[in-house]
């Protein structure tokens, strides 16, 4: 066996595709090792809502870590499943005290629904709409659209020498010069529109995908704990949007939302119990993802393990040469670990038995095995 500084890397010494066990929440879904969360159960629960069409919205609240961006991803990988959907997950943004909801809707929003994907929605729109004198032609879009000053912009798309960026900025909530806006047909950008003006563009979007796609919009709007950082004077823009976004009556965009906190009453003041965005909500959204239950947590070691674990590879020959180094117990489901090991894992996160802190302290005794030279991870490279 080489050394620890040896050619061999930390996953080809222990028999893994890589060398971590820290799961990437967007793209390790097919890893979701935890038993308390039924992922399949809260699609199917979305699912039943877009049957009868009623937009599902979704508050997912828990510790930070707890695997809420996990939860959500790999529900929306059910639910596709089962239905037609397109996912845009937003990251809220860093937001200063003075954010309102429009740097959400800018900075974060629209960052992630794309120029592309927002410019196509109005390209197809406009051929749906079909030929006409411009004053029939402006009447069906704005049908189309809800929305007489966004319909004028759009109109702009029929000339070819129309300069589509121009649009997308203006859409997507830039400040623009007046020799901008005046070529829009617009007298203000939208960075001095209402933040519930801002939220019905977005269920736009959502009826026009449905319309000419037949797909369902699922916005994920994730890490929302950071709304602690904007100030008193501007929460109201975010309550609004918010409120508008997850209205009942709002049946055409599925919301759901991810916010860390230990307790409930932690929440984010915009999130805050008794507030109109909860109350629209309703109790029976917000769904718990807590820390892992103390039965569940070797089970979920075991099912990182056998995700990480290089499927190629004949385990038993290195628990074979393992056994000659170490006097404590191997399993097959638990190698690289000992069964000590996973003990001694355990009774070190006693306090935080999050998804995030085990894979993370499962990582650092990997590591710590590899630079001993050992064979096999043993209770001492637990720290």
């Amino acid at each position: 066996m080489d050394s620890g500084t040896g050619s061999a890397s930390v996953g080809q010494r222990y028999g893994l595709q890589r060398d971590n066990f820290i799961l990437d929440p967007l793209r390790d879904t097919d890893c979701f090792a935890r038993h308390d969360i039924d992922t399949r159960q809260i699609a199917e629960s979305l699912d039943i809502d877009l049957v009868t069409r009623l937009a599902p919205k979704r508050l997912i609240w828990g510790p930070y870590g707890g695997g809420k961006t996990h939860t959500l991803m790999r529900t929306m990988v059910e639910l596709g499943q089962l239905t037609s959907v397109k996912t845009i997950r937003v990251e809220c943004p860093d937001l200063s005290k003075r954010a309102r909801f429009h740097d959400l809707y800018r900075d974060g929003i629209m960052r992630e629904m794309g120029q592309d994907f927002v410019m196509a929605l109005m390209e197809d729109t406009v051929a749906a709409v079909g030929f006409a004198r411009r004053e029939e032609f402006l009447a069906r879009l704005k049908e189309k659209l809800g929305d007489e000053a966004i319909a004028k912009a759009v109109t702009r798309i029929l000339d070819p020498n129309f300069d589509q960026l121009r649009l997308w900025r203006w859409i997507s909530g830039v400040a623009m010069a007046r020799q901008d806006l005046d070529d829009l047909g617009q007298t203000q950008d939208l960075t001095q529109t209402e933040a519930a003006r801002l939220a019905d563009i977005i269920v736009m979007f959502g009826r026009l995908l449905k319309t000419l796609r037949g797909e369902t919009l699922v916005l994920i709007l994730d890490e929302m704990e950071r709304l602690t950082s904007i100030g008193a004077e501007t929460i109201t823009t975010f309550v609004t949007g918010f409120t508008r976004l997850v209205d009942p009556n709002q049946s055409i965009i599925s919301v759901l939302i991810g916010a860390s906190a230990a307790l409930e009453s932690e929440l984010v003041e915009v999130f805050g119990f008794g507030g109109p965005v909860v109350s629209r909500l309703g109790k029976e959204a917000l769904i718990e993802i807590p820390t892992l239950p103390d039965p569940d947590v070797s089970d979920f070691i075991k099912g990182v393990i056998a995700y990480v674990r290089d499927s190629a590879l004949d385990i038993s020959k290195l628990i074979e040469q393992a056994k000659a180094t170490t006097s404590e117990t191997l399993h097959v489901d638990l190698f690289p670990f000992t069964e000590e090991a996973i003990d001694s894992l355990k009774s070190h996160l006693t306090q935080m038995m999050t998804p995030r802190e085990i894979t993370i302290n499962m990582t650092r005794a990997l590591g710590r095995a590899h630079r001993g030279n050992k064979s096999v991870i043993t209770s001492d490279c637990i720290a």
